[in-house]
């Protein structure tokens, strides 16, 4: 299992780090493109980095032959529809104390244990943070909230790993002059991912993981493609890199930071903010850049009991008749005085307290459709999961209040 591997941040890191630099060298100068910060002075050309082996030959590049498509191309894969592609990097950017690393620590858990991340689905997989300005505590405390909003507890959390990193060398890439070089960390955490296999790669923020100038172009665009869009590629997980916009994008309500190729480079850019008024604990989560998706949407959330819930309950209840919802939570009620509660666990399938099935079996709703609404009244308030019966610990759904059209 992952938690027997060596850990490969402990101690004797500073050693490997160093006995690793010569190869990590080597092999960031093998990946690093044409026009890369590795490139000779001049800009038009770029020379092969000087070592001890001579240059290989150049060779006639491979060339692929439309013909050969005969079949349908996959099917595009996502973490989060239209909102985190896989195989590619996403940014999401927002000023410091927005929430965002609360966002992207729901979307993990959401990702875990297959619940929907503020209102949309997911994929369910594994997930792997790396934090670089919370400690261990902070986690916790965090993911103890997360849990009571989505009524999980942490042995559900079996698909979900984080890595908390305050107070260390977190840079994924070191240059020198304008020659780009892997780090011993960066490595370190290739390896994790190896044994790991996430499906989704928190990057928390880019400020700790990349050392040098926000705004010089080649460097911000080597650093995305070659330390994380080629981790993503190599895992095909979904890379979600967290970033603080600079005070134009700030202004221009853009959310953009330092040079363009931080937006030009990743393939989907989201932005988290404040909503204009009087409300402080209202936030907008937008979608500012989409290769794959239409741009321009949007999320209205809020900050409540440490965690972010979407602001319009009845985004959930979308394409749903308010008849169905009331009888829904009627007799969700019902039960829960009766003692014999609903529960949304797959594991009360036995018993016959599964809820989904209930609904598919009175509405015809399918199971996938109960299961959003249900995490989304946890999550707004509706419902809450708690324990019914003290002497046979039976757990189930407590209608809290009930919905208004």
């Amino acid at each position: 299992m992952i938690d027997n591997m060596p850990d490969p941040f402990g101690a004797g890191f500073d050693a490997a780090q160093r006995a690793a630099a010569p190869t990590l060298a080597a092999r960031a100068a093998r990946l690093a493109p044409v026009g890369s910060p590795g490139a000779a002075s001049g800009g038009t050309s770029a020379e092969a980095p000087r070592d001890a082996s001579p240059v290989a030959p150049a060779q006639a590049l491979p060339l692929l032959d439309p013909r050969a498509w005969t079949q349908p191309a996959p099917a595009r894969r996502w973490v989060v529809p239209d909102w985190v592609p896989s195989g590619v990097v996403t940014a999401l950017y927002g000023d410091g104390g927005i929430g965002k690393t609360l966002a992207a620590q729901q979307l993990m858990t959401c990702c875990s244990i297959g619940a929907p991340w503020l209102g949309l689905d997911v994929k369910r997989g594994r997930t792997l943070g790396v934090f670089c300005e919370d400690d261990e505590d902070e986690l916790q405390r965090r993911q103890e909230a997360i849990n009571r909003a989505l009524g999980a507890n942490m042995n559900d959390l079996a698909e979900m790993r984080l890595l908390s990193r305050l107070g260390e060398d977190n840079a994924l890439v070191r240059f020198n002059g304008m020659e780009g070089n892997l780090t011993a960390f960066h490595e370190a955490l290739r390896i994790t991912c190896q044994k790991w296999k996430p499906d989704l790669v928190i990057a928390d923020t880019a400020a700790d993981l990349y050392p040098d100038s926000e705004i010089d172009r080649s460097k911000v665009r080597w650093f995305i493609q070659m330390a994380l869009a080629s981790l993503a590629r190599e895992m095909k997980c979904a890379v979600v890199l967290l970033a603080h916009p600079s005070a134009s994008g700030l202004q221009t309500g853009e959310g953009t930071g330092g040079s363009t190729a931080w937006n030009n480079t990743v393939r989907s850019r989201l932005y988290l903010e404040r909503e204009k008024g009087d409300d402080a604990d209202v936030r907008i989560l937008s979608r500012k850049k989409a290769n794959y998706a239409a741009r321009d949407a949007s999320i209205r959330l809020t900050w409540q009991d440490g965690v972010l819930l979407c602001a319009d309950a009845s985004t959930a209840q979308d394409r749903v008749s308010w008849e169905t919802l009331r009888r829904m939570q009627d007799e969700i009620d019902r039960r829960w005085k009766a003692g014999t509660p609903f529960s949304h666990q797959p594991n009360t399938r036995r018993g016959g307290r599964y809820f989904p099935d209930w609904a598919k079996q009175e509405f015809g709703m399918p199971p996938k459709k109960t299961i959003s609404l249900v995490a989304g009244w946890l999550m707004n308030g509706f419902l809450a999961d708690e324990t019914a019966n003290t002497s046979t610990k039976t757990k189930g759904l407590r209608l809290v209040k009930t919905l208004e059209p």
